[in-house]
């Protein structure tokens, strides 16, 4: 199905709806993602107006951070995909500080693949937004400072791989997680 103008607030509506399942919501992103061209037209301001907090809410409320492939980190990956296909232009302008809390919080807890999306996402907010960002650039050089400083523990976990089924050791933080 493809997402047109005139139901932006009814798909809206339907990945708010708390009763929603993960599989349903997978599909309506999906849905969304298929027809993210829309953004590319004048229907961009409404797509956005409709569509972000939406967006927000379900990176940040609904949804958590996993290391597998299930439905609901599928769903995660589709959200961003979708929110980096969108065009860094005056439409986004409104919106590029919530978008920046809301990709810095998964940068932090997600997978790498999301984590590198992130990255994305916040690179070209900087490249397009740089004179009102200029208070977002420390974050994300604490962030930085943090990887560099995590960067010997998170090798040694990976040489050393999983700990052994009923070891009785804590469970590590997921694998590829750039969660500090």
């Amino acid at each position: 199905t493809m997402l047109f103008s005139a139901n932006f607030e009814a798909h809206a509506k339907r990945l708010n709806d708390p009763a929603a399942g993960v599989d349903d919501l997978l599909q309506l992103m999906v849905q969304v993602r298929d027809s993210i061209e829309i953004v590319h037209t004048n229907e961009y301001p409404s797509f956005i107006r409709i569509f972000f907090g939406t967006f927000a809410n379900l990176l940040l409320q609904r949804t958590k951070p996993k290391a597998t492939e299930k439905p609901e980190a599928k769903l995660r990956t589709v959200l961003l995909e979708v929110i980096n296909r969108l065009p860094q232009n005056e439409v986004l302008r409104p919106y590029v500080h919530k978008l920046l809390q809301v990709v810095f919080q998964v940068l932090r807890t997600d997978t790498e693949e999301n984590a590198l999306t992130c990255l994305h996402i916040i690179f070209d907010a900087h490249k397009n937004f740089r004179p009102e960002l200029s208070q977002e650039v420390q974050p994300f050089l604490q962030f930085v400072i943090e990887c560099y400083k995590n960067f010997a523990g998170t090798l040694k976990a990976l040489e050393e791989g999983p700990p052994a089924p009923g070891a009785g050791a804590a469970p590590a933080p997921a694998a590829g997680s750039y969660h500090s």
